[in-house]
């Protein structure tokens, strides 16, 4: 007989907990809670509440919103809610104790090309501190395998300048190696595993 205590996995948070994982699917905004999936106009009014006050609580996400002319509150929340927690990453966008934690990357499909990049999307937070733009393309280009002098080529950048941004970017994940980046990279929906 199999001893099921002992088998270990993680679920995705709102499967089987009070947790709330939003993510877009379908060209439809959903968010999955105690193990049920809600479509955008049927989320519980809890959940509206909490994206609600976080809204009010990142005051430069709102006025990017209406920067870009989506000023209607059920617009306003659909647009924060995509540009902040669209992907699908394993993470609680609200914890089990409702905490809204902004940790998470979304390739919307706009990103380097939004005027309302890093405003209205959540930079990664990686404990005190954030990643920058640039630390996240020279992320992308190192989990393709690419050499320093190729990932400057690449950026228009100095080899000296992507050597620092290695350095901090393994200073700020913890970890003592490029090759340690690309899984974390792979966890946050930053670069897509390979199949």
């Amino acid at each position: 007989m199999l001893n099921l205590s002992k088998i270990k996995q993680q679920l995705p948070p709102g499967l089987e907990d009070n947790a709330v994982e939003f993510y877009v699917s379908e060209n439809e905004i959903k968010c999955l809670h105690k193990g049920v999936p809600y479509f955008w106009g049927d989320f519980p009014e809890w959940i509206i509440t909490k994206i609600e006050e976080d809204m009010l609580l990142n005051p430069d996400a709102v006025k990017a919103l209406v920067s870009w002319d989506i000023t209607k509150r059920d617009d306003m929340m659909r647009q924060y809610i995509i540009c902040r927690f669209g992907g699908f990453d394993g993470n609680a966008d609200i914890s089990d104790n409702g905490s809204i934690e902004h940790v998470e990357y979304f390739e919307c499909g706009r990103r380097g090309n939004c005027s309302y990049e890093g405003k209205l999307c959540a930079s990664i937070k990686v404990g005190n501190e954030h990643l920058t733009k640039q630390e996240i393309n020279v992320i992308k280009k190192i989990a393709t395998g690419k050499s320093n002098k190729i990932i400057a080529d690449e950026l228009c950048i100095s080899e000296e300048t992507v050597n620092t941004h290695n350095q901090n970017i393994q200073r700020k994940l913890g970890v003592s190696s490029k090759l340690e980046i690309i899984p974390w990279a792979v966890r946050r929906n930053i670069v897509e595993p390979q199949s």
